[in-house]
């Protein structure tokens, strides 16, 4: 036998191998995943689900066997007839998938199809890009839990600055400035359009209005200031070590930080209004720029409470003793992706708790990460707790704080 011979021999011989998913999938999650990732492979979402129903038609070990490989062979007016679809409107789907490396179209001289001579619509190209399409899929995933993070601060940004403008309609309601304001406001895009709008789009605007809110909040303390009233900062002196005057809590500080949501049957109903008035102060509502704890308490002590990644934040947008209840809540927002805590948590602490109490929580939560005797291996896990806890009066976040205060002043002792 010839070299030549022999060589192609042994090509025959040879098993061909084909692309197959790895362990751990199937062509069920893949089709899905593929149907998801369709409109930025340039795929619309009626081909990509024309795509996704070829598939299905495959037999699901195709998909994971390197000696085989998935196709349709079915001629394109049966395959029109099963999808419910014109020849024509198939065509264009075969071709939109086939510029996408989604299909392969391998036909005979005469475009037939056939099981025997090996032709008709070939799946292997998307078997090969699983690496790039679960990257994409996880870039997007990404993406859009930034902007339903983004989409969330502006939701806060706007009830804060109503509120804010309720109180300078009622202050100065004729002054230039608190017109300017109020046009501005008009002008955002309402809720539903956040949705249509790029990531940059989005980033641009959350700044914008964040922007919008601080000069609002700095009108409103100007003019406050200006009429002898008491800014928001404004407290009475409290030393470290007091708590609530309306609160008489039996459980020590150990007890107060001992890494979970502060919920035994041992603490006396906490300072906002847990226990049999909770749900009638939940019911009331609370408002978005005032906060009982910053007036007791104040910004400086609150700030030295927090973590360090929370007092990065806070103090990119003022220094301690000038923070807002704004500063605070923006910053709680931020800390939710950094956290991993979906964003459902926050919501319903917020509509449970009020804002005030959901922030107070993260600002705890956050810090007691760092506790390595007790750590929190799920922050959402553990802000749910916590809401669970308001819910049935038991939750404590002044005890909580005051033993933030305690460890901080262990921590720091010679």
């Amino acid at each position: 036998m010839t070299q030549s011979n022999a060589a192609r021999t042994a090509t025959r011989c040879t098993p061909r191998t084909y692309p197959a998913l790895p362990p751990g999938w199937q062509r069920d999650p893949y089709v899905h995943l593929v149907e998801r990732v369709a409109p930025n492979l340039g795929v619309g979402r009626a081909a990509a689900h024309t795509w996704a129903r070829l598939a299905t038609m495959t037999r699901p070990g195709e998909w994971t066997a390197e000696d085989r490989e998935p196709f349709v062979y079915a001629a394109a007016s049966e395959l029109a007839k099963i999808l419910g679809l014109s020849e024509s409107r198939l065509r264009c789907h075969t071709a939109d998938l086939e510029r996408a490396g989604l299909i392969e179209r391998r036909t005979a001289a005469n475009g037939s199809r056939s099981l025997h001579a090996g032709t008709g619509l070939y799946f292997s190209g998307a078997i090969a890009r699983l690496p790039e399409l679960v990257e994409l899929d996880q870039h997007l995933t990404a993406e859009r839990r930034r902007a339903m993070h983004l989409r969330g601060q502006r939701s806060t940004h706007r009830r804060c600055l109503r509120e804010v403008l309720d109180a300078l309609r009622q202050i100065a309601p004729y002054d230039p400035r608190t017109v300017a304001i109020a046009d501005a406001f008009e002008g955002w895009p309402r809720a539903d359009r956040l949705h249509g709008m790029t990531m940059d789009e989005l980033i641009a605007h959350e700044v914008e209005a964040d922007a919008l809110c601080r000069n609002a909040l700095d009108l409103l303390e100007n003019l406050d200031e200006s009429s002898d009233q008491p800014p928001e900062n404004e407290r009475s002196y409290i030393q470290d070590t007091t708590q609530d005057p309306s609160v008489s809590c039996n459980a020590s500080v150990d007890e107060w930080d001992a890494g979970k949501p502060a919920h035994t049957s041992s603490f006396s109903p906490a300072p906002d209004g847990a226990g049999k008035n909770a749900k009638k102060k939940r019911e009331g509502g609370e408002g978005a720029v005032k906060s009982e704890w910053i007036t007791k308490l104040g910004p400086e002590r609150l700030f030295r409470l927090a973590s360090p990644e929370m007092q990065l934040y806070l103090s990119g947008r003022a220094s301690p003793d000038r923070l807002r209840f704004h500063d605070f809540i923006w910053t709680a927002e931020r800390r939710l992706p950094e956290l991993g805590i979906h964003p459902s948590a926050w919501r319903e602490a917020c509509e449970l708790m009020g804002p005030d109490r959901a922030t107070i929580a993260m600002l705890i939560l956050d810090a007691r990460r760092s506790n390595a005797d007790t750590p929190i291996f799920s922050a959402g896990g553990y802000l749910r707790g916590m809401t669970r806890a308001w819910q049935d009066g038991q939750l404590n976040l002044m005890g909580s704080l005051i033993g933030l205060s305690e460890r901080q002043r262990q921590e720091h002792a010679p």
